[in-house]
């Protein structure tokens, strides 16, 4: 399980760095943590938790906890060098990366329909989180 959260990181770093050249680990780290805070939203929500119980403070607490535990996992030591020297040579990356981005927008598109939003807010959401990903794969490929 470990070798699909770390090709996770792998994959979306490989995105970030292309756009974010300062930063590309902590933004990979915080886009890893929104996409499980939603997935754990979307738990409770489905399960009919008084979301309303956790309060602001929850809201923010939650991704900041999940920062905090990938940080630990993926920068302490700098274990994300590993992970990316470990994928570099993997095959089938298109295929793998496409999954990730399917779990991204599959991850806000379960979220935005378990909060009842409009289904034109859910597409435009969706095929944004699409492009941030498809663009830096454009630009990549042009490079390599």
């Amino acid at each position: 399980m470990s070798k699909v959260y770390d090709y996770v990181f792998f994959s979306i770093y490989r995105n970030t760095s292309i756009t974010n050249k300062s930063i590309p680990d902590w933004s990979t780290i915080i886009a890893i943590s929104m996409i499980l805070a939603f997935n754990i939203f979307s738990i409770l929500i489905y399960i009919e938790y008084d979301i309303e119980s956790i309060g602001k403070k929850g809201f923010g607490a939650i991704p900041l906890i999940l920062i905090g535990i990938n940080y630990f996992y993926f920068l302490k030591n700098n274990r994300f060098e590993n992970i990316l020297n470990r994928f570099e040579n993997q095959q089938n990356k298109l295929f793998l990366d496409s999954i990730v981005l399917t779990y991204a927008c599959v991850s806000v598109m379960t979220l935005f329909y378990f909060l009842k939003i409009e289904l034109e807010t859910i597409l435009f959401m969706t095929g944004f989180i699409a492009l941030t990903g498809i663009i830096p794969y454009l630009f990549r490929k042009k490079k390599e």
